[in-house]
């Protein structure tokens, strides 16, 4: 699966780990979600950014350095994205990278079933740039249906060099819904495919075996 990345870096299996685990409270919850968000990121710019020239004065003569090419769209997927995508919005701020941020509000209208509705409170999303990589932070990949949604608003799509979703666990059932809605146009960098219930699912949409609710543990249940 060329489209789907499964990040094999020691310290995100570690991350993994300490997020499955049940006895972990929110505060180390979050702080994980966002060292999680920071190494994604390092590894999506790793590999989908190219650089350009720039002038460097150092201490004994003018030389030729390199900065990122690419202009990068972060797009966070509220709440739990929010956590996870200021990991990765440090790195590219320390980096002194060109980028956006967009924010998106929505929730999943829960009736019974996989076949879920998805409400969009807030949509503040920038128009695409020509040859921008796109970074869509959403932590738990379950049905895809949010992020099916997300995807299909975004204005100026067509001019990305790449649309990219960067989630913490995904399923073959999510992988699916979005390979049918935008073939392989679209990257996919996740820690893991997780396989059990109903081609990752449980009979509610709930990814198996998961982390629980990812919103809720991150910052309370309400």
């Amino acid at each position: 699966m060329n489209d789907v990345i499964v990040l094999e870096n020691p310290l995100l299996k570690s991350i993994l780990g300490t997020l499955r685990e049940r006895a972990t409270d929110s505060t180390d919850f979050r702080l994980n979600l966002r060292i999680a968000g920071y190494l994604m990121t390092y590894e999506i710019i790793g590999r989908e950014c190219g650089t350009r020239p720039v002038p460097v004065q150092t201490v004994f003569q003018d030389i030729e350095g390199e900065k990122v090419r690419e202009h990068i769209l972060q797009v966070i997927v509220m709440r739990a994205g929010l956590p996870f995508t200021e990991g990765g919005s440090r790195l590219l701020d320390e980096a002194h990278t060109s980028r956006d941020i967009g924010v998106v509000d929505a929730r999943r209208i829960e009736r019974g079933g996989l076949d879920m509705e998805i409400e969009i409170s807030s949509y503040k999303v920038p128009e695409i740039q020509d040859g921008s990589i796109v970074v869509i932070y959403d932590p738990m990949m379950a049905t895809a249906s949010t992020l099916v949604e997300v995807i299909g608003r975004l204005k100026g799509k067509e001019r990305a060099r790449r649309i990219i979703v960067c989630s913490i666990l995904a399923t073959p059932y999510g992988i699916r819904a979005l390979r049918t809605a935008f073939g392989k146009e679209l990257h996919i960098y996740t820690l893991s495919i997780d396989g059990g219930g109903r081609d990752g699912l449980d009979e509610n949409g709930y990814i198996v075996p998961g982390l629980g609710d990812c919103g809720d543990r991150a910052f309370g249940a309400y």
